[in-house]
């Protein structure tokens, strides 16, 4: 078998295993909630919020856009912003709906390195900024619950989130540090941090300025989640949102469901029901949260049609 027809293979067979898990997480909890009366919640949404959760939830991704251009630009791969939104819109469409051969992040680095420029750059640019986003979003979690310690959740959670947090927020500032001191020369994960990725740590500007960004951005997706709340009518406040929205959100994006399915509502049913929202609601929660961004997603859509339709080359062209 060829090395292409082999990956293909096993993308197949990773994709089926992660249906198979999230079908696993809905039957059970299906079995528990009653989704007619989930679904009737969620028939009952008022519009105005959660059209404008949506177009907020736009707003978020721009500015995430603008973080990984951030990014790029500070190794080399200079493009305008306007191009390096439309990359990060089409690869939002291909993260939901494209092959499993074919991921988002592939689609995004693949387009940044067409012209000439070194795809490894480029899909490196595309892991840093989704290490930053994600060191930032724990960093939340762990300070929210510092700073809201009034709600009634199981200690363990409390330090291992705290202390998770704290070390990944320092580990991510003091890597190449750590990793000189820690690590053999020839060690595969110094030798990633130092060659592959350490242009990127080198520029201190960059990296306070896109974990800025990284800050604002997740804030906005809390807002999000208020307004989808709202929505529904729910009372969920501010404060639990910043406490349970970077753990659900850190938990949905382990690949092993499709799309976080399951593990997403999961997440938000347990964290829900411990503040008094019924099982239904808090399913519909994760419902119309999963439709948000479905919603944008398919903005991404417009923008890769709008673009000529055109995916970029999996295999580079030999000269």
């Amino acid at each position: 078998m060829a090395d292409g027809e082999a990956s293909t293979a096993g993308s197949r067979w990773r994709r089926l295993v992660q249906i198979a898990i999230s079908g696993t997480a809905v039957y059970l909890i299906a079995r528990h909630v009653d989704l007619r009366e989930a679904a009737r919640v969620l028939a009952s949404v008022r519009l105005g919020y959660a059209l404008a959760a949506v177009l907020l939830y736009l707003v978020g991704q721009v500015m995430s856009a603008y973080r990984w251009w951030m990014i790029g630009v500070s190794v080399g791969l200079a493009d305008s912003f306007v191009h390096y939104v439309r990359f990060y819109f089409i690869g939002m469409f291909f993260m939901f709906f494209g092959p499993s051969t074919l991921g988002g992040d592939l689609v995004r680095s693949l387009y940044l390195a067409e012209g000439g420029r070194r795809r490894g750059r480029a899909f490196n640019s595309v892991l840093f900024d989704r290490l930053n986003g994600l060191v930032v979003l724990v960093a939340i979690g762990a300070a929210a619950f510092l700073l809201f310690p009034g709600y009634a959740l199981p200690a363990p959670l409390f330090y291992a989130t705290v202390a998770f947090g704290s070390a990944l927020f320092l580990g991510w500032w003091l890597a190449p540090l750590l990793a000189r001191l820690l690590l053999a020369p020839d060690h595969a994960i110094r030798r990633f941090i130092e060659v592959d990725l350490g242009a990127f740590w080198r520029d201190r500007a960059m990296l306070v300025g896109a974990s800025a960004v990284s800050l604002a951005f997740h804030l906005v997706q809390i807002l999000c989640q208020l307004l989808v709340s709202r929505a529904l009518g729910l009372a969920v406040p501010f404060s639990y949102i910043c406490i349970f929205h970077p753990l659900v959100s850190t938990l949905s994006a382990i690949p092993i469901t499709l799309s976080g399915i399951g593990l997403r509502e999961g997440g938000y049913l347990w964290f829900l029901r411990r503040i008094g929202i019924d099982e239904a609601s808090a399913v519909a929660y994760g419902g119309l949260w999963f439709l948000v961004i479905v919603a944008n997603s398919l903005v991404g859509g417009l923008v890769f049609l709008a673009s000529g339709a055109r995916l970029p080359r999996l295999r580079a062209e030999k000269r």
